[in-house]
């Protein structure tokens, strides 16, 4: 393979040694779908309990963070592209590290309000890739979050997507706020532009036939799946859904709105349910009874059902060698469903579907195809996506919004000896994508993250509101 395994823990553990490593395909198209309107960005977010600890200062900071530096090649390199674009970017280490541009001390004794707006212009400014793409905030003394007495500790942790995905995330954190400190890491290795560009020239007869080679083999799976979905045996997604207004070209900083529910009222609705019911399951079913009434109360209701784009990691399925190892579900949310028990029904057996489709060996298959994509071809189709317009459509390919649900995160992590307390995720906002959710859980909390373009959602404490009322629509149908 040329591609080497490129997680964003991806390091040599035994001489904890930074080196040069070319992304893997997968990875790359992060990079080359990146605008200012589009950005590539993993933002997630950890309250800390502060009362007992002591405050934080720029200096105690940095010394934590230097001290973990050694966890990750991510926070010591940078992406390089090759020259014209002729093969995939690169990481290259980056021996001029200047911690202090990548941790940042927010103003202390804030109140929410104020840190929230802070996290929603961290989410939406692309990273800076001549440096190493991440950063850190920190906000001490936080005052007035949502369900949480005491000040508290806030700390935002942003990263290029191309590094990872969110199980990555998990991974990283759980060294991070682990306690632990990690070894000394040094950097190995220089870059060369000039080398970079003779050797994609070298290669290019390769890539060409390795390109050719996988568009015979992926066609091959294509047709094998189509086969099996004319047999019934799988089932696709609608190509198309009724554009809302959420999926016009978005405006300024998005707003970010969220909603805290107990752990066990969720799990209690899951066993009150026939058949086997998903956390997830019924966090869609939610989200989909809320845009619906959203949208109703608008006098918007759509000519047909919408449907979201659900992440599905497929650790243990397939075998990708990128960083990233997620698929895209296309998950119908039922909205024209009125009854919340059917809906949930519907969502279940429409998330089990595209499980089914996503997991099957000839879909698989098909999916390789962008690991044999030359650069050219992924740029190309980067600046394809980046020039599209949303201005007056009436439908929109398979999907209406993002709902992503992240792994839990491990338990007795801290921040300087503090406890942490909660745990979320951001999703970004992009053109045709104003409205994203993202699930995320921490001990007996689940949190909902909703960003969305105001202009789009002037009123987001509403939704807000009506995504509590969905849930309570729901444990009512169950009973």
């Amino acid at each position: 393979m040329i591609y080497r395994k490129n997680s964003i823990l991806a390091t040599n553990r035994a001489k904890n040694i930074v080196t040069r490593a070319q992304l893997a395909p997968r990875d790359a198209v992060f990079v080359y779908d990146e605008t200012e309107r589009h950005p590539s960005n993993i933002v997630a977010v950890y309250v800390f309990d502060a009362a007992g600890s002591e405050p934080a200062d720029t200096a105690a900071v940095l010394r934590w963070a230097r001290a973990r530096l050694g966890f990750a090649p991510l926070f010591q390199r940078r992406l390089q592209r090759v020259p014209l674009d002729l093969d995939l970017p690169y990481w290259v280490p980056d021996p001029a590290l200047e911690i202090a541009e990548h941790v940042v001390l927010g103003p202390s004794g804030a109140d929410w309000d104020t840190v929230r707006s802070r996290l929603a212009e961290l989410v939406t400014v692309p990273l800076d890739l001549t440096r190493p793409p991440w950063q850190i905030q920190v906000f001490d003394r936080v005052h007035a979050v949502p369900d949480i007495p005491g000040d508290a500790t806030v700390i935002a942790l942003k990263f290029h997507h191309s590094a990872g995905d969110g199980v990555a995330t998990r991974e990283l954190e759980l060294d991070l706020f682990g306690g632990q400190e990690a070894p000394a890491a040094s950097t190995e290795g220089r870059w060369s532009a000039s080398a970079a560009a003779l050797r994609a020239a070298m290669l290019f007869p390769y890539r060409t036939g390795r390109f050719v080679w996988g568009l015979s083999r992926t066609r091959a799976a294509n047709a094998a799946a189509r086969s099996r979905i004319e047999a019934g045996l799988l089932r696709e997604p609608l190509p198309a859904r009724p554009a809302t207004r959420f999926n016009r070209t978005i405006g300024s900083t998005p707003v970010i709105e969220q909603i805290f529910l107990p752990l066990s009222e969720v799990t209690a609705l899951r066993a009150r349910c026939a058949g086997h019911v998903t956390v997830n399951d019924v966090m869609l079913t939610v989200v989909s009874g809320a845009l619906a009434t959203y949208l109703a109360e608008k006098d918007e209701t759509p000519s047909g059902a919408l449907a979201a784009m659900v992440p599905m990691s497929v650790r243990g399925i397939a075998q990708w060698n990128s960083a990233n190892q997620l698929c895209q579900m296309t998950v119908d949310l039922h909205t024209d469903q009125h009854d919340p028990r059917a809906r949930l029904s519907a969502i279940r057996e429409s998330v089990r579907r595209e499980r089914d489709r996503h997991s099957d060996p000839a879909v698989l298959r098909h999916a390789e195809r962008v690991d044999t994509a030359p650069a050219w071809l992924l740029r190309s189709a980067g600046w394809a996506r980046a020039h599209r317009s949303f201005t007056d459509l009436t439908s929109v390919p398979l999907s209406n919004t993002t709902i992503s649900n992240v792994p839990r995160l491990g338990a007795d992590l801290t921040f300087r000896g503090a406890p942490l307390l909660r745990a979320f995720g951001i999703l970004p906002i992009f053109d045709g994508d104003g409205l994203r959710h993202l699930i995320s859980s921490q001990g007996e909390e689940i949190v909902l993250t909703v960003t969305v373009d105001p202009a789009m959602m002037p009123d987001p404490d509403h939704y807000r509101e009506l995504l509590r009322e969905s849930l309570r629509a729901l444990v009512t149908a169950i009973g």
